[in-house]
This record gives structure tokens, C-alpha cells and sequence, in this order.
């Protein structure tokens, strides 16, 4: 048990990385197949290659100006921005676009050219129309009246039983153009504009099969890229420039019209445009009219309020208080009073300094109080013609005040007009300096775009001029056709390999020995029979069988020198699932062994028993069962087949406690009994997946043979299986591989094939 697990465990764990050398028998299997589409492929590559010319690629190098040249600084009328990534991209498509393929097509007349007047294979017409009919499909799906639609507008003609009119012009058009759309098609196809990283540079390259061809439409293509950007820019400043001086034109009567407008504006009203310090224009004047009215008022209606105070005043104190009147502010600072004080604090200060001096009646003393006492009576009548004036100051200050409100109004009503009037005067300057602006504007730029529209600078210029290439591009026809020899070869050796990995099933004895890790004892050949009929229970000893017969002899001497010393006398054949050749299998070995010795079939397989139909032997003789039950004899159970010798015990009417029997110590006796009369015992087993049944019967074997038929058996039931074995001490010898393809076997699986040769096939032996 422990060697067999151990045996099993090493094989499951090499099962990871299979070594080639154990799927050489794939190799060897479909070695003609392998080379026979080898050989087809190549064929097949030879034809389609055999009229194939040879291709030879020109390249040229432009470089794309970022920068463009200028006669002087001005700006240019063209909207791209040279400096952006876009614009690289977008020269790249211009390159390739069909307005340059069609200038070149019509400058070196390529329509005349061989290789343009190909018509297209299947290929390139299906690569080229796809993207074309895609589109339309769509619509045909989409819309839901493209019934109607395609009646009315393309196919009521046809669909009514006449033409339209003008058909055979329309069809020559078209085929005109696909011829075209085909042509330019191919152009582009040959055509391949590589920018080179990081640079400025751009390499122009054309496949063709004439060389020179090839680098004359390079050179041709950057030519006419750069004459296309020139007369691109050519045409926009020369409509740039007529597009200028038209709208010129109506700038300049715009402007004339406006500056009629203000003029005659100024005229009518009378407006002289004088602007005040403040830059305010026509208000100006009349604003600050307004405001120094505005300040008079303001004054004046001041001298009012202070007038009527201090006549209320005075009317308070009385005309003839000169004491109280002299108290008052406003009539004590009027300057005339101011004067008279001073003169009076004079007259008093002259009067105290003589009267310390001189004696009350010092001429001197009494002139300085004479001059006092007139001081003040001067003092008291101006202050009395004050007061009586202040009424009249009052009505003459009121007066004005009202003149100037009056004048203020006037002056209010006069602004209001002036304003609307500047309003109106504003709006025709502005009109006129905005046509002004424009117009020198347009001047300007058109001044410029006619002093540099005779010089515009090339988009890109030649860095390397194409030259005819000496040496093709494409491989010869020979060495393509080896290539796809060599390629087919590697390519399904690689394919059978990749499915022999990944297919869970023994397809051959390298696949025994690296999935299990077990001796195999022999490789029984598939055999070719009508279908749904089965193998001829004696093919062993057909003539047509010898090649057979000879793998079963095979499997017989191996099995021989696998017991060494020990003698294996009672042997159980064992399958993981039904159908998989276990009874014939069982069969052959009893016809090989009983040519040597004395050998008994047993079918033990009470679940679904065949051997009994095999050997046509009736379902109601007694067999296996019987004799364990004691229902029957052990002489009345073997029947012998006559043209083997080889004795057979059916299991006899099928049971329904088949493990019970089988674990009988009868069945133990039985097998003991006929140890004694047989020098071979072959069991035939059910298969250990579906019944426990084998297990029981292995503990009373010497030896077990397991059966594995060829690229059916699931590696992991077989795996499985021997686990199960293993666990009740089975002696596993080796493995038969059933149901082999011979036409892929190599010497290392076991067969060959000069065992079916006359001179070493043995003779059945008759008993």
C-alpha cells in the first residue's frame, strides 16, 4: 500500500511540468497528418505567392515648419496655431488625405501606370467597402420607412417594370468613380507618413513594385503637400485682401455718414463743443452755471436768516436800549461799530492816563472827556442808523434771494435740455470715432495683407529626397513558402501538444507512467468494426486478428515477468467505469493464459454480468451466485469454450445481494477450491467508480490488472481508483491501455509492428 500511494503521489505531483520527451507520442501519432498540412499550407502559400512582384520602398524626410518664415512681423490672416501638438497631427492626415493622392495621380498620370490598373482582390475590396456599407446597414435597421422611402425614391423605376431615365450615364459615372474611390484607395494603402519621435520630421515612404515608381511618387507626395499649403495660403490672403478692401469700402461711407450725422447735429443746435477743466464737454458750461447760482443762494438765504435774528432781536431789546443793542453780536461786529469802539477804548485810555497826570480841570483832561463824550454819542447814532437800516437790508437781501430762485429754476430747466441735447451729441461722436477706429483698423490690415500677399512661406521642405531602393521589402517566394512550412509544423505540433496538456484523459503510455507513475503491461490496438456491433469474441484466433493476438501475447509475457518469483494465480481485471473494454480485456488474457495453462474466466460482476452473452451461454444456467448460495453445483457452472480451451464460469441469474455473496466466506472456499484445479484464475470485476464490489474481490486476488481505454479514461477516476486499492493493500501489477490507435504508437508504447508478421505469430492452440 505504501509503495503504490508513494508511486501515485510522485506521479500527481510531476503532473505540473510534463518533460516534452513524454509527449513525443503526440508527435509521433500525427506525424503525417502534421506534415501533410505542412505541405498543403505550402502549396497553397507557393500558388498564392507565384505571381507575386516583388515590393521595394522609397522614403523621403520633410520637415514641418513650426515657425514659419515671414517678410516682415505681421501677423498672418491663417487660424492655425503652429505651436499646438493638433497641428503635427493634422499635417499627418493632410499628408494622407485623397486631395493629395488625387494630385498626384493626375501629375504623374498613374491611371496609365501597371501596377494602378490591378483590380482589387476580395480582400482589399472587403477591407475597403465594410467601413461604407456599415453606415448604411444601420440605417437600413433603424429606420422603419426605408420600405417606403426606397419605392418612392430609388427603386420605383425597377420595381414598376421601367428604367429610369439617364441610367447609363449615371452607371458609367459610377463605375468611373469606384474605379477612383479603388485606385486612390490603393494609393493610400501603399502610402505610409511615419512621424519621427521627438522631431520635426516626418518620413514619407511608397511601396510599389517599379523602384524608381516608388521614389517618384514619394518625392511627388512632399511636393505636392508643399505646393497645396501654398496655394492655400495664397487663396486665403487673396481673399483675405478682397474680402478687406470690400468691407473698406463700407466702412469709409460709414464713417462719411456719421461724421454728416454730428456736423449737421452741431449745426441745428447751435452746440460748440467746449469742454470745462473736468472734460465734461457741453454741460460744462451750463453745470457750473448752475452751481455757482446754486452757491449765491445759498449765501443769500444766509444773510436773510441772519438778518431776521437780529432784527428779532432788536424789536426784543427796543430801538433806544443802546446798551442791550450794543450787546449784540451781528451789530457789534459791523465794522463801522468796530471802529467806533476802537476809538472809544482810545478816547477812555486817554482820559485815565491825563487823569493820573492833570487835575479834573486841566484844559487837557477835559478835551480827552470832551472826545470821549463825542466817541460815544457817535457811537450811540451809528448803532440807531443800524438798527433803522436793518429793515430795509432785511426786504432788499429777501428780494435777491428770490431773484436768485428764480434764476436757479430758469438755469435747472436750461441743464435738463443741454443734457439731453449732449446726450444725443455723445452718441453721434461715439458713432464716429467707433467708424473711425474700424476703418483704420481695416486700412491697417489691409495694407499688410496686400504689401505680403506675393510672399508666403512653405509649410515643410525637403530634408532627403527619395531614391530608388536597390533591395525589396518583402521576403522572396521561397523562403515564405518555408516559413509557412516551418510555421504550420511548429504551430500545430504546438496546438496537439497545448490539447494533450490540457486534456484530462490517457491518450498514450507516456501519459500512464507521468500521470500514474505505473508499469503498463501492454497496449491492446483499436480495432476497426462495423457500428454499434461488437468485437468478435474469438478475433483472437482470427487471421485478421494476428496483430491483436500479438498485443495480447505482449500483455501476457509482461505480466509473466512482472510477478518474478511470486505466482499470481488468481488475477481481477478492473475498470474505472463501464464500457471501457474491462471483459474483453478479461477475455483475451484467459484465451492467452490457457494456451500455456489451465485457466478459468470468472465473471464477478453481479451488477451488469456480459460474459454469459459473450460466450452465448443461457441466463439461467448457474454461475458465481449460485455456487456461493449452494444452489448449484460448481461442475454444473463452468462451461468450457471450445475453440480456447478455456473454462468459464458465468455469474448466472443476476442477484440482488451481490456485495453480500461476494463477501462471503464461501466465495473465500470457492476461490480456494478452484486454486487447487486451475493454474490461472481470471476475474472478471465491476468497475470500482461505480460499486464497492471490486474492493471486495481484490482482498481475495493475488494480482489486479488495471484497464484504461485510450483517450476516454478521466486521468482523475483512474487516479482515484488506485487510491481506493491502495487502502486495502491491492496488488496493483500494472496497467492495459485498450482501444489504442495504433497508426500513432511508437516502439516505446509496447507495440510492434513486426509481431503481426506470419513468421512470428503463433498458432491458436485448440483444447
Amino acid at each position: 500500500m505504501d509503495k503504490l500511494e508513494q508511486s501515485l503521489n510522485q506521479a500527481s505531483g510531476s503532473n505540473e511540468i510534463v518533460l516534452p520527451s513524454a509527449h513525443w507520442h503526440v508527435i509521433q501519432r500525427y506525424k503525417w497528418r502534421i506534415l501533410i498540412l505542412a505541405v498543403f499550407v505550402s502549396i497553397c502559400a507557393g500558388l498564392y505567392l507565384a505571381n507575386r512582384s516583388l515590393i521595394y520602398r522609397a522614403s523621403a524626410t520633410l520637415l514641418i515648419e513650426a515657425d514659419q518664415a515671414k517678410a516682415v512681423a505681421f501677423d498672418s490672416v491663417q487660424g492655425l496655431d503652429s505651436n499646438r501638438k493638433e497641428y503635427y497631427l493634422t499635417q499627418f492626415e493632410i499628408l494622407k488625405s485623397n486631395s493629395i493622392a488625387e494630385t498626384v495621380f493626375e501629375r504623374l498620370n498613374l491611371a496609365q501606370q501597371p501596377s494602378f490598373q490591378k483590380r482589387e482582390g476580395l480582400k482589399e475590396w472587403l477591407v475597403g467597402y465594410l467601413p461604407e456599407i456599415a453606415p448604411l446597414f444601420q440605417y437600413f435597421v433603424d429606420n422603419e420607412n426605408i420600405d417606403g422611402e426606397f419605392t418612392e425614391n430609388i427603386g420605383a423605376g425597377y420595381i414598376n417594370g421601367s428604367q429610369p431615365s439617364g441610367s447609363d450615364g449615371n452607371i458609367q459615372t459610377l463605375e468611373k468613380e469606384k474605379e477612383k474611390i479603388a485606385r486612390l484607395r490603393q494609393f493610400s494603402k501603399s502610402l505610409i507618413v511615419t512621424p519621427i519621435r521627438k522631431t520635426q520630421l516626418v518620413k514619407l515612404s511608397f511601396d510599389s513594385e517599379d523602384p524608381a515608381l516608388a521614389a517618384m511618387i514619394a518625392n511627388a507626395v512632399g511636393e505636392a503637400y508643399i505646393a497645396q499649403d501654398l496655394e492655400f495660403k495664397s487663396s486665403i490672403n487673396q481673399n483675405a485682401a478682397h474680402w478687406l478692401t470690400k468691407r473698406l469700402e463700407g466702412l469709409r461711407k460709414s464713417l462719411d455718414e456719421s461724421e454728416t450725422l454730428l456736423q449737421k447735429y452741431r449745426k441745428d443746435q447751435n452746440i460748440i463743443d467746449l469742454q470745462d477743466r473736468s472734460g465734461r464737454g457741453l454741460t460744462g458750461l451750463v453745470s457750473n452755471e448752475l452751481e455757482q447760482t446754486s452757491y449765491q443762494l445759498v449765501e443769500a438765504k444766509n444773510e436773510v436768516n441772519q438778518l431776521r435774528s437780529i432784527v428779532r432781536a432788536v424789536n426784543d431789546y427796543g430801538i433806544k436800549n443802546i446798551e442791550k443793542l450794543e450787546s449784540i453780536p451781528e451789530i457789534t461786529s459791523h465794522p463801522v461799530i468796530q471802529n467806533i469802539k476802537n476809538l472809544k477804548v482810545k478816547a477812555k485810555l486817554k482820559v485815565s492816563e491825563l487823569s493820573q497826570i492833570y487835575g479834573r480841570k486841566h484844559p487837557d483832561l477835559i478835551a480827552a472827556k470832551s472826545e470821549l463824550y463825542t466817541v460815544n454819542k457817535h457811537l450811540t447814532i451809528q448803532i440807531s442808523k443800524l438798527v433803522t437800516g436793518l429793515d430795509r437790508e432785511l426786504k432788499t437781501k429777501q428780494n435777491n434771494v428770490t431773484a436768485l430762485e428764480r434764476q436757479y429754476s430758469k438755469i435747472q430747466v436750461q441743464f435738463q435740455d443741454v443734457i439731453g441735447k449732449d446726450n444725443e451729441y455723445q452718441k453721434l461722436v461715439r458713432d464716429v470715432e467707433s467708424n473711425r477706429k474700424l476703418y483704420n483698423t481695416f486700412l491697417e490690415r489691409s495694407k499688410e495683407t496686400a504689401l505680403t500677399s506675393d510672399f508666403n512661406a512653405a509649410v515643410a521642405r525637403f530634408t532627403d529626397r527619395a531614391q530608388a531602393p536597390n533591395k525589396s521589402i518583402t521576403l522572396s517566394t521561397k523562403i515564405l513558402v518555408i516559413i509557412a512550412f516551418v510555421l504550420t509544423i511548429i504551430l500545430h505540433i504546438s496546438y496537439l501538444l497545448i490539447k494533450e496538456y490540457f486534456t484530462d484523459n490517457f491518450n498514450s503510455v507516456g501519459d500512464i507512467e507521468t500521470k500514474l507513475g505505473l508499469p503498463v503491461l501492454g497496449v491492446l490496438p483499436k480495432v476497426a468494426r462495423k457500428r454499434n456491433k461488437d468485437l468478435d469474441l474469438h478475433y483472437f484466433f482470427n487471421d485478421d486478428g494476428r496483430q491483436f493476438s500479438e498485443s495480447v501475447r505482449t500483455l501476457r509475457t509482461s505480466f509473466l515477468l512482472a510477478q518474478g518469483q511470486r505466482v499470481n494465480q488468481v488475477i481481477g481485471v478492473i475498470s474505472s467505469q463501464p464500457n471501457e473494454g474491462k471483459s474483453t480485456t478479461a477475455t483475451n488474457i484467459a484465451f492467452s493464459l490457457s494456451q500455456i495453462e489451465k485457466t478459468i474466466l470468472i465473471d464477478a460482476d453481479m451488477r451488469k454480468p456480459s460474459l454469459a452473452k459473450n460466450f452465448n451461454i443461457s441466463k439461467d444456467k448457474p454461475g458465481l451466485a449460485q455456487v456461493i448460495t449452494g444452489e448449484a453445483n460448481l461442475s454444473d457452472c463452468i462451461t468450457i469454450d471450445k475453440l480456447s480451451g478455456v473454462h468459464v464460469m458465468t455469474c448466472g441469474p443476476t442477484p440482488k445481494n451481490a456485495q453480500e455473496l461476494l463477501s462471503s466466506k464461501r466465495f473465500k472456499q470457492l476461490l480456494e477450491s478452484l486454486r487447487q484445479s486451475y493454474e490461472r484464475i481470471i476475474i472478471d470485476t465491476p468497475p470500482i467508480q461505480a460499486v464497492s464490489d471490486s474492493l471486495i474481490i481484490s482482498l481475495h486476488t493475488d494480482a489486479i490488472i488495471y484497464v484504461i481505454k485510450s483517450e476516454a479514461t478521466r486521468v482523475r477516476l483512474v487516479q482515484n481508483g488506485i487510491r481506493r486499492l491502495a487502502k486495502v493493500d491491492a496488488n496493483l501489477v500494472g496497467i492495459v491501455m485498450n482501444h489504442v490507435n495504433t497508426d500513432g504508437v511508437a516502439d516505446s508504447d509496447y507495440y510492434y509492428g513486426y509481431y503481426s508478421d506470419d513468421e512470428y505469430a503463433d498458432k491458436p492452440v485448440k483444447s
